[in-house]
C-alpha cells in the first residue's frame, strides 16, 4: 500500500506545511483547534495518537500540557521537521489506514488530514475503523474535515467565483464533495474530499462510533471583511472568538466554517 497519493505528496513537498498555521487563516484555525482538542482531552494526562500530525505543531503543544503523544504522518519531510519540534513525542512514518499500534492503546485519537486526503469513502472508513481499533473503550476520536462549501464561500469572499475554472471547482465540491484544483492554481490541495456535516457524522457511525459532538472550527468569523486587522485588535478578536463559540454547534451554520470537527466514541 502506498503511504500517500503521489499528487498529495507533491503538493506538500512543494509547499511549507510547517508555516501554514502562522499565515492567512492559519492562526485562527490553530487557536480554535487547540480549544476543541483541549476540551475533549481535559487536564488528565492521556496517551494520544496524532494521525496525519504533519510537522508536529499539535503534538508539541499537547506534550507541553503533559500528554504522551505519538505522531504519525506519511511524509518523511514532515516527520523530520516534527522531530525537531520541542517536546519528547514519538514520530512514526505511517498511514491512517494501517496503523502500527495494538488494539485499544490510546485514550484519544486525532485524525487531521486523512478525512479529506482519502477521496474514496471505503478508504476513509478504513481510517476511521483503524482509529476505532486503537482507541480504548470509552476513549474519544476527533476527526477534522473540510466543508463542501469552503471553496465557494472563499471564492465569493475574494471575488474569484466568476473565474470559469474556479466556478467549476466550486460546483463540483458543492454537488459531489469532490475537490479537484484547476490546472495551474497553486497553493491549494490538488484533490480531496470535502464533507457535508451530516456525511461526516454518517461515516463515523458506519465506522462503529456514536457522536459526542460536531463543531465548527473557524465558524463564520473569517467572513469579517477586515478579518486580519480585527485579529490583531484584542477587543475585536474577543468578539470574533465569542461569535464562533456561540455558534460552533449550530448545525444550520456549520457549512459557513471551512473546517469542522467531529468527536466520537466507540459504540460497542
Amino acid at each position: 500500500m502506498k503511504l500517500i497519493n503521489p499528487a498529495i505528496a507533491d503538493f506538500y513537498n512543494k509547499s511549507n506545511e510547517d508555516t501554514r498555521l502562522q499565515t492567512g487563516l492559519g492562526p485562527l484555525e490553530f487557536e480554535r483547534n487547540k480549544i476543541l482538542i483541549n476540551r475533549y482531552a481535559g487536564p488528565r494526562p492521556l496517551h494520544i495518537a496524532d494521525i496525519g500530525g504533519g510537522t508536529g505543531h499539535y503534538a508539541s503543544w499537547l506534550t507541553a500540557l503533559g500528554h504522551k503523544v505519538t505522531l504519525v504522518d506519511p511524509l518523511p519531510k514532515h516527520i523530520e521537521k516534527a522531530k525537531r519540534k520541542p517536546g519528547s513525542f514519538r514520530c512514526i512514518l505511517g498511514e491512517a489506514r494501517n496503523l502500527p499500534f495494538e488494539n485499544a492503546s490510546f485514550d484519544l485519537v486525532i485524525l487531521h488530514g486523512p478525512l479529506y486526503h482519502l477521496q474514496l469513502q471505503n478508504e476513509r472508513l478504513q481510517a476511521i475503523k483503524e482509529a476505532r481499533r486503537i482507541v480504548k473503550p470509552g476513549g474519544t476520536v476527533l476527526g477534522f474535515a473540510i466543508t463542501h462549501s469552503a471553496s465557494a464561500l472563499a471564492a465569493l469572499h475574494n471575488g474569484m467565483i466568476h473565474d470559469p475554472s474556479i466556478f467549476g471547482m466550486c460546483s463540483s465540491e458543492l454537488l459531489t464533495g469532490e475537490h479537484e484544483a484547476p490546472q495551474g492554481l497553486n497553493g491549494i490541495l490538488h484533490s480531496a474530499c470535502y464533507h457535508r456535516p451530516n456525511e461526516l457524522m454518517d461515516e463515523f457511525k458506519l465506522g462503529g462510533f456514536y457522536i459526542n459532538g460536531l463543531h465548527a472550527v473557524e465558524g463564520m468569523a473569517w467572513l469579517d471583511s477586515n478579518f486580519f486587522q480585527s485579529w490583531h485588535d484584542s477587543n475585536k478578536k474577543a468578539n470574533l472568538m465569542e461569535l464562533i463559540s456561540m455558534t460552533e454547534q449550530d448545525q444550520s451554520l456549520l457549512c459557513l466554517s471551512p473546517h469542522i470537527m467531529v468527536a466520537a466514541s466507540p459504540a460497542f
